[in-house]
């Protein structure tokens, strides 16, 4: 099991890769930096002949997914993973149960640490699995959705 959730997809393209790349071209606010500013277009990131790695251009919530894909004519490979930054954002998230072990051991002694310990168990699974998979799983499938009807996605699968 990974700390942070990422899936990959196996696609065919239904139009030429050539035509495809064109598309998402033109869709995408072409930059170096993977950061959210308000664009009319659908992402921001870098396109080449080589594949491409976007985000969403959603401001607030479009630069969690980063979306990396690879073609070989008309297959490839699509990744889709955290960003950096709030992988960052969710480590300090996810330490907070950590820290609260540690504060209540330091004031309340060992004992009373450890008896709360299964709570802050339960906080820690509770902010990966429900707050950080739930958030990931939406906002993935918002950008792949975007993804496949720009680049004439015929077929996706997960791998």
């Amino acid at each position: 099991m990974n700390l942070f959730p990422s899936k990959t997809f196996a696609t065919e393209l239904t139009s030429d890769y050539s035509i495809s790349m064109q598309n998402l071209k033109s869709n995408t606010d072409i930059t170096d930096s993977l950061t959210s500013k308000h664009t009319k277009k659908a992402f921001r990131g870098q396109v080449n002949e080589n594949g491409f790695k976007v985000i969403s251009s959603e401001i607030g919530r479009g630069a969690v997914c980063v979306f990396i894909g690879n073609f070989k004519e008309k297959t490839g490979e699509i990744e889709v993973r955290i960003h950096k930054a709030f992988k960052v954002m969710f480590s300090i998230l996810l330490s907070y149960p950590f820290i609260g072990f540690g504060l209540i051991a330091y004031n309340q002694g060992i004992a009373k640490g450890l008896n709360l310990l299964p709570i802050l168990l339960i906080g820690l699974l509770v902010i990966r699995f429900v707050f950080i998979e739930l958030s990931f799983r939406f906002i993935s499938n918002t950008g792949i959705n975007k993804l496949t009807n720009i680049l004439t996605i015929k077929e996706l699968n997960k791998k």
